[in-house]
């Protein structure tokens, strides 16, 4: 049966990127919804089986942004991920009584460790960037991690990019958390300062990858 061999083809994939990733919180989640995956193809489970792979789809957006998976896996994951749900999609339809099953099982996962892993880490960095905290007080952190990759991403998409257009971009971070955020950028080498730091300045991308463990 196509779920089965698809489920099977994804959790051992799955398996063999999970054992690089760092974080050990992340590792383990995995590997959970890798057996999840099995199980519920197994089982027939598919409306199960359909919120597994939006999960799935979630933790591995997140794993490629924080830089635990490299792209190009994070990518081919992503398309056998999404391949599988599109193709349970239209098994199951939405329609009647398999609609609301499905709108309750998606709730259900909403509230799981998995479903809220990315919504926790931007709440967190909210909260971090409201009362100037810096990831206690050396950027490290997954929410860090999360707006050190979002204001690369951005300087890559813009070019020149100077702080008053990184504020604009970011309203919810203060304009000291964001400056911590350029310096440790810099002095990772992922970006470029041009200028001498006055409202003149502005940022380039050096097209090098971030390395968060420093």
């Amino acid at each position: 049966m196509f779920e089965n061999q698809k489920s099977q083809e994804i959790s051992l994939a799955l398996i063999k990127i999970s054992v690089y990733v760092r974080r050990k919180e992340l590792r383990q989640r995995f590997e959970r919804i890798a057996f999840q995956l099995i199980e519920d193809a197994a089982n027939r489970n598919f409306v199960e089986l359909l919120a597994a792979t939006d999960a799935l789809n979630g933790l591995v957006r997140f794993g490629k942004l924080i830089y635990e998976i490299e792209p190009i896996n994070a990518d081919m994951l992503l398309q056998e991920v999404n391949y599988l749900n599109s193709e349970i999609r239209q098994k199951l339809g939405f329609s009647g009584g398999k609609k609301e099953e499905v709108g309750r099982i998606f709730a259900k996962v909403a509230t799981t460790n998995e479903g809220n892993l990315y919504h926790s880490a931007m709440a967190n960095e909210s909260a971090e960037s409201g009362n100037g905290h810096h990831d206690n007080g050396n950027g490290n952190g997954i929410s860090g991690t999360i707006r050190q990759s979002a204001i690369i991403e951005k300087i890559r998409q813009s070019g020149n990019t100077a702080m008053k257009d990184l504020i604009a971009a970011f309203p919810e971070v203060s304009e000291r958390t964001l400056r911590y955020d350029l310096q440790k950028l810099c002095n990772q080498g992922v970006i470029e300062r041009i200028g001498n730091g006055g409202p003149s300045s502005h940022y380039i991308s050096s097209n090098k990858v971030v390395d968060n463990s420093l």
